[in-house]
């Protein structure tokens, strides 16, 4: 039964096509709403192509939405420039292209579910004759959660499902890359490019695609066996590109302590809290996410949550004792299990991506707001995952 289904990719793909396009079907003319205003619509650099050819000429534009963005977020800003290019400040044709990127986001996650059933580790997993159902569940599960409609809908965080959309191809790209079991040849050249290309424009669309490259390392030693050195020619290229991001945020014309200063600066985001105090908020945010994918209840554009004082306060404790007891659990099944049932390193795999994929947005640096749905995005594929 899976060897057929894994004849019939196109049925699985067209049904996953099919299932988003019915949930996302009423969004179409949803107005611009919010940072769309400053982003698009009152957006000079998105309006003139010139811009992307030559960025510095969008120094006249200073700021968090002009010459500074374009700096760290290119790519995003490019697709925005190239939808008003065709269709102006038509709205449709901008939730075109963001469903169209959400669509491929959960293709790409039954691509790799397949591809992971591949490699040496889970190759002779029990699981791998139900690769099929747990791929298309998985995608469909990602496409149709009602925690993604922030990250589909809301125009401007195009940059979060983008930013995921080149993370998940730069990944699978490695994968296949790997399971050419190292052979040179034009073939594996070209996804290992397609691997560094996709991780390149990730973290010039959005800053959490800097943990890419840890996800990889980990995905490397969880499912793969290879002795080190070749590991670290494999990965070696891919933790030099997480110098992209915070090479971006600094001004080469300053001195070195110029430089901290800045990078002190822009690791605050707009908030005004303490990164204490940020920190241990996001203990209960987690728990809401958490809570957000099981139960899709009370969904918010904009929350009114409260900032927390002290560690020792008993939701905080409660909710960082719970956190702590998730991730040692998931180390414990990692270790007790690797050489028995290795299908379950997925499980740990999973929680760890949600851990990681989650750790910019939800620890030291504080930003404006400490909650946003659509910061699950990226994370939430490691929960379906486990």
């Amino acid at each position: 039964m899976a060897d057929y289904g894994l004849h019939r990719p196109f049925l699985h793909i067209l049904l996953i096509i099919l299932l988003s396009l019915i949930a996302y079907s009423n969004t179409f003319h949803s107005p611009f709403q919010f940072d769309d205003v400053r982003v698009i619509v009152e957006n000079p650099i998105i309006k003139d192509i010139q811009f992307f050819v030559e960025p510095s000429k969008a120094k006249a534009f200073p700021g968090a939405f002009g010459y500074d963005a374009l700096n760290t977020r290119f790519i995003g800003y490019l697709t925005f420039a190239l939808n008003y290019k065709i269709g102006g400040l038509d709205v449709t044709g901008y939730h075109i292209v963001n469903l169209l990127i959400h669509i491929s986001v959960a293709v790409l996650i039954y691509f790799f579910i397949l591809l992971s059933f591949r490699t040496p580790v889970l190759s002779e997993s029990p699981l791998r004759a139900y690769q099929v159902q747990i791929a298309v569940f998985t995608a469909l599960l990602f496409a149709c959660h009602p925690v993604q409609t922030q990250a589909v809908t809301y125009i401007w965080q195009r940059v979060t499902s983008l930013a995921a959309l080149l993370y998940m191809l730069s990944l699978t790209a490695y994968i296949k890359y790997r399971l050419i079991n190292g052979r040179a040849s034009l073939k594996s050249l070209f996804f290992y490019l397609i691997c560094i290309l996709s991780a390149v424009t990730a973290m010039k669309t959005k800053e959490t695609a800097i943990m890419l490259p840890v996800t990889i390392v980990m995905y490397e030693f969880m499912f793969f066996k290879e002795k080190l050195k070749r590991r670290m020619l494999c990965l070696t290229p891919l933790l030099f590109t997480m110098l992209i991001i915070p090479l971006s945020l600094i001004s080469w014309d300053m001195t070195l302590l110029e430089m901290a200063g800045d990078i002190n600066e822009v690791t605050r985001g707009a908030s005004v809290l303490p990164r204490w105090v940020y920190l241990i908020t996001e203990f209960r945010v987690i728990i809401t996410y958490i809570r957000l994918i099981f139960f899709p209840v009370g969904q918010n554009l904009d929350y009114d949550y409260p900032a927390y004082q002290s560690f020792f306060d008993t939701e905080v404790l409660l909710s960082f004792v719970f956190l702590v007891s998730l991730l040692s659990f998931s180390l414990y099944l990692y270790y007790r299990y690797r050489r028995t049932a290795t299908h379950v390193r997925l499980i740990s795999f999973g929680v760890f991506w949600f851990f990681i994929n989650l750790l910019l947005e939800s620890s030291i640096i504080p930003l404006n707001n400490v909650i946003f749905e659509h910061r699950l995005y990226l994370p939430s594929i490691g929960v379906f995952l486990a």
